[in-house]
């Protein structure tokens, strides 16, 4: 077996987690890199502290360690190591195809789920730019009354997005779309609810951008033209003016600098009772209007 000399004569799973702990932290600040370390031993190794925490690591185990603290040292997202992310008390498989589900994506579902958990009728949802899927997905296992139709322009992303219906047994209906298209969505039809975390990223604000997502998640699911910063919310606000049903609503993951532009262009294309939505930081993160 090759590994780092770092941790000859290494052989319980505590030590290696101190390891890889104290390693981090040149990466990360002390409490994430804490916390990456645990994700890591519970989601490849199974060893859940402190049950686990001293029993040995086995020879395989150890080599799949050095891969892993390669990988991490190097700055790669630890949810693209282990393959999967945490969202909204799920799993889901992710890859460098799909951008990492964020806790601000969590409280847009969230907010969904609290406006129309009380519905008895059916529910019909579309998801645009569903990256892994994680936004159907639990809105689908949330809302037992909903059906759910998840697009992307991504055949890479769509393929996820089928992976992780799979994984959670959700009959997730998947499309590849190129939602500034209009002539491919005109056929498309009718529902109740339409939610997108489209790309909102300047091309200017690429410097304010962590390293490792620069390096690593797929640029196209995160920026725009300096241009036209609300090009995706236009024609995805111009699609719901035609595929959403009366009373239907739309909502949005927004860029925090852009919250009153984006509530202003719902509003001007004839949305009601349109609000504007703080996320957990106090910062502009959501848009949702209802169709008259």
């Amino acid at each position: 077996m090759t590994q780092d000399c770092s941790w000859d004569g290494l052989d319980k799973a505590v030590d290696f987690f101190k390891l890889l702990s104290k390693d981090l932290e040149t990466v990360y600040e002390a409490r994430e890199a804490a916390n990456i370390a645990t994700f890591v031993f519970e989601d490849v190794f199974g060893i859940h502290q402190p049950v686990d925490i001293h029993q040995q690591l086995s020879e395989a185990n150890q080599e799949l360690f050095g891969t892993i603290h390669q990988r991490l040292m190097a700055g790669e997202p630890w949810q693209y190591v282990v393959g999967e992310a945490d969202f909204y008390g799920l799993k889901f498989t992710v890859d460098k195809g799909v951008l990492i589900p964020r806790p601000e994506t969590e409280e847009l579902v969230h907010l969904i789920i609290k406006k129309h958990k009380k519905q008895v009728a059916p529910l019909s949802i579309l998801d645009i730019g569903t990256g892994s899927g994680c936004i159907a997905i639990t809105l689908q296992k949330s809302l037992s009354q909903a059906s759910t139709t998840a697009v992307d322009l991504s055949v890479d992303a769509l393929t996820v997005a089928k992976s992780n219906a799979l994984k959670h047994d959700i009959p997730l209906q998947v499309e590849q779309i190129n939602i500034l298209d209009e002539e491919s969505t005109k056929k498309m039809p009718q529902y109740h609810v339409i939610v997108s975390n489209p790309p909102y990223i300047k091309e200017t604000e690429e410097h304010l951008m962590p390293h490792h997502v620069l390096a690593h998640e797929p640029t196209m699911a995160l920026f725009v033209t300096n241009n036209d910063p609300l090009q995706f919310y236009n024609s995805i606000a111009n699609f719901a003016c035609q595929h959403l049903e009366a009373s239907g609503c739309l909502y949005f993951e927004i860029n925090e600098h852009y919250g009153q532009e984006v509530l202003e262009l719902l509003e001007t294309k004839g949305f009601v009772d349109c609000h504007l939505e703080q996320d957990i930081f106090g910062r502009d993160r959501i848009v949702w209007g209802r169709m008259v």
